[in-house]
């Protein structure tokens, strides 16, 4: 029951017991403003409802420590959740209770974030007064408002719920605009095998084909370990992935476990790679993520890995970027030839020529793509040549089909209907050698 009092200042109070058991008030200077919150609330109690009215008072940035220690672990996702709050969230609405935001306070802020430039861009930062760098991309909008979305979400579906709404939910955000599937024709990435080899040896190479061919993650590249491969089978079992802080034995998504075919070319490769080395019964010495975000440490040279720097041990995917995939695909030629810039001993070759034994020619260049364009490359050859996009999404380890139908269009006969029509209608145009006119069809 729920009982209203005058207060000394002159104000009325009205309070009422919660199913818990607790009490929670309401105070303003007219009574019927407080008789009516209490009838509100005894009758919302009545309904079977438990929602606390003061829960929606948590600071936002209360809210945020606790829903981050409730996801635990330590995973890319989260680390990148956390640098979009610190960056964009935080400082905003930190001292926000939740239930004081409004959808209209929401829709502005995404406006303000429309004209915000990036916190870094290839190292030059708004901080040194660089006029370079650009707005944040409309994909980096749509995470950041995410990361608040997620937070009313969780908010919403506690019991009893700490807000009702979410007024982050269906903003009117920037449209991401479509990205074609970028990948290397066969002539381009053997050029880029070649000149993998010439600059770091045949274990480079065997790395950037097993990724062109069957599709690894860069991470699961790195982290391939000697007794994960069958040799008798020609398989590999994806198990585990290198990250920035260690290896990670727990997937990145259901499908990440896999069992994966390795070309018989490429498994020569890597048999001859394996000579004099022992293939079982070793210890991974590698830096561990635990599943619980902490870090195991590393003992020395993991021996147990596959591919490993060239000081041994992991490979850091900066270094290997800068040292070997860019330079490597600076100096490849699809002609066979080699870059000008392969030897200082060389005279220098004018740009857009083709010699017997150096080229600077741009057409025999192949375009400068990211390490992810293995992966692409991979899903882009096999749809090509009829693989079905199931057994693509289970090669890849695709949790969504989604991702994989990018590649639809890649299909051989995806179109064959389309193309078939229009001949028809070509066909339909000319009867006995002459054209009808365009009224007849």
């Amino acid at each position: 029951m729920a009982y209203i009092r005058k207060l000394p200042s002159g104000k009325w109070q009205a309070t009422v017991y919660m199913p818990n058991g607790k009490r929670t008030t309401k105070t303003h200077r007219l009574k019927s403003f407080v008789d009516k919150w209490a009838k509100d609330l005894e009758a919302s109690y009545d309904r079977g409802e438990r929602r606390d009215p003061r829960a929606g008072e948590i600071l936002i940035r209360d809210w945020y420590a606790r829903w981050d220690a409730a996801n635990g672990g330590d995973t890319p996702t989260r680390t990148k959740t956390a640098s979009l709050w610190r960056t964009h969230c935080e400082h905003v609405w930190g001292d926000w209770p939740m239930a004081a935001v409004t959808r209209m306070d929401a829709q502005a802020w995404v406006e303000r974030l429309r004209a915000t430039k990036r916190s870094r861009h290839k190292g030059k930062t708004v901080e040194d007064g660089d006029k370079d760098v650009p707005l944040l991309s409309a994909k980096t909008i749509h995470d950041i408002v995410y990361v608040m979305t997620s937070l009313y979400t969780a908010a919403m579906q506690e019991y009893p719920p700490i807000v009702t709404v979410n007024p982050f939910d269906r903003l009117k955000l920037p449209t991401i605009p479509p990205a074609m599937v970028r990948f290397y024709e066969p002539e381009e990435a053997e050029a880029l095998y070649v000149a993998v080899e010439r600059r770091a040896g045949l274990r480079n190479r065997v790395l950037v084909e097993l990724g062109m061919h069957v599709g690894l993650r860069s991470g699961e590249l790195y982290g391939l370990h000697v007794d994960r491969i069958d040799w008798m089978r020609s398989q590999v079992h994806v198990t585990h992935v290198m990250t920035r802080k260690g290896l990670r034995e727990y997937p990145k998504s259901r499908k990440s476990h896999r069992v994966v075919p390795i070309p018989e070319p490429i498994m020569e490769r890597l048999s001859a790679l394996r000579r004099g080395r022992q293939t079982w019964g070793l210890e991974c010495t590698c830096p561990t993520v635990q599943a619980d975000g902490t870090v195991r440490p590393g003992r020395g040279k993991c021996q147990a890995l596959m591919f490993t720097a060239p000081e041994g041990g992991p490979i850091d995917d900066n270094r290997w970027r800068g040292r070997i995939w860019y330079p490597s695909i600076e100096r490849a030629r699809t002609c066979g030839r080699r870059a000008a810039i392969d030897s200082i001993e060389v005279q220098p070759v004018p740009p857009g020529t083709c010699g017997v034994d150096w080229c600077d020619d741009p057409a025999h260049m192949i375009p400068r793509y990211s390490p992810h364009v293995m992966r692409h490359t991979a899903a882009s050859w096999l749809v090509q040549a009829g693989v079905s996009l199931y057994v693509v999404q289970d090669l890849l380890g695709h949790e969504d089909h989604r991702t994989t139908q990018r590649y639809a269009h890649l299909v051989p006969d995806a179109y064959d209907a389309v193309r078939a029509a229009w001949s028809a209608r070509s066909n339909a145009r000319t009867t006995h050698g002459r054209e009808k006119s365009p009224a007849a069809w």
